[in-house]
């Protein structure tokens, strides 16, 4: 955990060695305060000579200088944690987007988004607050015993005893709450799935009578999170509670020295003032440790869950898009795929050449590989045996990332994401027109969106919310089309259509496409009759 929390402070250790810089200067003007504290008490009780005044003033000097670096340090750690908080979730989030797809997603999305939010919260927080936090502590503490030892070895002595208590009672503490820990960390990731999910669904929830159930079952959740939550909680009062026993057992100590000194006149006031304050030097820090180690534990499980998705494989950066796309066809030899644990393969030594400028139907019932052979083509998927290209005028090259740009790639069922028509369609083309958005959705039967109040700016709410099934799916068929690309790979674009937009569609593409070679996984006939060859899975 400590090489990871290393790693993740490069770039940030400046802003970090400011913030506990600041912390110790501050520490070091406190313990002036408390030595110019007591030359003014011994001063003003005439145990000692010199100007009141002037010492009055070097403490005014020292309580301003310790406002000034708590400032400091406040607002550095304020800046240090948004800033790495900000880039730690922007680094995760790019490499989620870019991980390998291999048939099935390794966390939930919402696993994932617990994790980019409140799992990097808390461990910029642990770097740039917690860690420069315990730095200072411990420096108040070694400095503060430093001074102590100097007035006074033998109560210095008997303050010194309660580290040990201090050392054990956090290693026990340490253990049972990272274990508490990860188990909260765990359940609030599996109740953020379950509502995400729900949310995504209540439709359905609804038509099924399943909202009750469903509010039983995160009920359910609820409970176990608070069980978990209490029992952590009462590890760390108790914990806390013996410290802090400790802590007033040892101001006890220095009061009852100090007044027993009093009494027998080797101690002057001004060094009883010293002790009480030493004391409180001594104390603040143990308790400063006390009151972090719970963040610190919670940032360890944070580190834990982090590097699951540290260690996701992804794919290489994607490349500048060419000019113009210079493959047309597609062959694969004796290609054979099955996802892992299944028990057979869905691709067994297929091979099958997509000619340039053909137009394919791929055909077969649920389950024989037919969008497999799509993300297969796309390289989302790999091959076990076999191999699989693009070529054309300008040779072969085996399918990649790299080889996606030259693809135009319409999938099934509702893809649009929230925003307008218009952000929609510019994920095909960012530099689209409107005259060239316009000609798009007239080749995919969707003129209608020209009819909207807002046009091109009409709002489409999450998975198309205020558009129809047809009506986005015919969206998301332009916003494909606007993509350049010789190669289509169109997977049940009709399958929201009614036959006669169907028919305006087929039409239209068949029209626009007629040099570009087409694979449109399908089971109606309509698409068919448009096709020169029927691929059967």
């Amino acid at each position: 955990m400590i090489r990871e929390a290393l790693r993740m402070t490069r770039g940030y250790r400046k802003r970090i060695a400011v913030s506990a810089g600041a912390g110790v200067l501050r520490v070091a003007a406190g313990l002036a305060f408390v030595a110019l504290s007591k030359r003014a008490v011994d001063i003003a009780t005439g145990d000692a000579g010199g100007s009141l005044a002037g010492c009055v003033a070097a403490l005014a000097g020292a309580v301003l200088l310790e406002m000034l670096c708590a400032a400091v340090a406040s607002r550095t750690t304020e800046l240090s944690e948004a800033t790495m908080k900000n880039a730690l979730q922007s680094r995760l989030f790019g490499r989620l987007l870019r991980s390998r797809w291999t048939g099935r997603e390794a966390l939930h999305s919402a696993d994932m988004l617990s994790r980019l939010t409140e799992d990097c919260r808390v461990a910029a927080e642990n770097l740039c607050r917690t860690v420069p936090a315990m730095l200072v502590a411990a420096f108040q503490l070694a400095a503060a015993f430093v001074f102590l030892w100097y007035f006074s070895l033998a109560l210095a002595l008997i303050l010194f005893l309660l580290l040990p208590l201090f050392m054990l009672a956090a290693k026990v503490f340490f253990r049972r709450v990272r274990h508490y820990t990860r188990r909260v960390r765990d359940i609030e990731s599996r109740l953020q799935e379950r509502m995400q999910e729900s949310l995504q669904h209540r439709i359905l929830l609804l038509a099924f009578g399943c909202a009750g159930r469903t509010m039983e079952s995160i009920a359910a959740l609820h409970k176990s999170l608070y069980a978990r939550v209490r029992r952590r909680a009462d590890i760390t009062n108790g914990s806390r509670t013996v410290i802090i026993a400790g802590f007033e057992a040892g101001y006890l100590a220095a009061f009852i020295w100090g007044a027993a000194g009093l009494r027998s006149g080797t101690v002057t006031f001004g060094l009883m003032t010293a002790y009480l304050q030493l004391a409180g030097q001594i104390q603040r820090p143990i308790a400063e440790l006390a009151r972090l180690v719970p963040g610190f534990v919670r940032s360890h499980t944070a580190f834990e869950r982090l590097k699951r998705l540290e260690s996701v494989d992804t794919e290489p950066d994607e490349p500048a898009a060419e000019a113009e796309p210079v493959h047309e066809g597609i062959r694969l030899r004796e290609v054979t795929f099955a996802y892992p644990g299944a028990s057979r393969p869905v691709l067994d030594r297929f091979s099958h050449t997509f000619a340039p400028g053909s137009r394919t139907a791929v055909m077969g019932e649920t389950g024989t590989g037919k969008s497999t052979l799509l993300r297969l083509i796309l390289a989302f998927l790999q091959p076990q045996e076999g191999t699989i290209e693009l070529f054309g005028t300008a040779g072969a090259v085996p399918v990649s990332g790299a080889t996606r740009r030259e693809i135009v790639y319409v999938p099934q069922g509702n893809s649009l994401l929230s925003g307008t028509i218009r952000q929609n369609l510019r994920m095909g083309k960012p530099d689209a027109t409107d005259e060239e958005m316009r000609a798009a959705l007239h080749t995919a039967a969707a003129d209608f969106v020209m009819t909207l109040p807002k046009g091109l700016d009409t709002p489409c709410g999450e998975h198309g919310d205020g558009l129809s099934e047809g009506q986005a799916q015919r969206i998301a068929i332009a916003r494909g089309l606007l993509r350049r690309g010789n190669i289509l790979l169109l997977d049940e674009i009709s399958a929201s259509l009614d036959e006669a937009t169907e028919m305006l569609l087929m039409e239209r593409l068949m029209e626009c496409s007629r040099r570009r070679t087409l694979i449109l996984v399908t089971h109606r006939p309509a698409v068919t009759a448009h096709c020169d060859h029927i691929l059967r899975l």
